[in-house]
């Protein structure tokens, strides 16, 4: 027997899905994005899923181990992609969510306006800026859904972590003077 996804869960794909087209890599890392954003406009998530540190990011567990296994559902079905070994989802005709609370759909909706254009790669890289503390990736650790990770989804914060993973210490000794005397420093 097959076993479905969470309701708000499912619905939640549904919309993204029902936004823009989406592929499964995408489809797996959006409903984090969704939860972060929810815990801090809602107070509360509203997926229902579980959000693991997984080799290229983080992964909504279930919506994983569902589109690889059984990849279809009433309201949507996978479809390859030409030429590509990827796979998009694709909303069935006349799928309607009648789970979501309209504050909820709004949450959704911002997530697929602002992050659903991101390439696959952009989106894991992002995931674990989110999620610094996570020193081992692959490792199903579950990933933050609280306020530090929300703020460092902002623009400012995923570049300023881009541009310090670019740092080596010969760069730094080369670039950068010492600072022997605090005092100097400040004034």
């Amino acid at each position: 027997m097959k076993k479905s996804l969470p309701k708000k869960l499912e619905a939640v794909l549904l919309r993204l899905g029902s936004a823009t087209q989406l592929n499964i890599t995408q489809a797996v890392k959006l409903p984090y994005l969704v939860d972060v954003v929810a815990k801090q406009v809602l107070g509360r998530t509203i997926t229902e899923g579980v959000h693991q540190a997984w080799d290229h990011g983080v992964v909504t567990r279930q919506v994983w181990h569902h589109l690889s296994r059984d990849g279809e559902s009433l309201l949507f079905h996978l479809e390859p992609v030409p030429f590509s070994e990827e796979k998009k989802l694709v909303v069935n005709e006349n799928s309607e969510d009648d789970v979501l609370t309209g504050d909820e759909r709004a949450v959704v909706d911002i997530v697929a306006q602002e992050f659903s254009s991101m390439s696959a790669t952009d989106l894991g890289r992002m995931t674990k800026i989110m999620n610094p503390e996570i020193s081992s990736w692959g490792t199903d650790r579950q990933a933050s859904i609280e306020a530090e990770a929300f703020d460092r989804m902002s623009d400012d914060y995923q570049a300023m972590a881009e541009q310090v993973a670019t740092l080596t210490l010969d760069r730094l000794r080369r670039d950068y003077e010492p600072v022997t005397n605090i005092e100097d420093a400040i004034a």
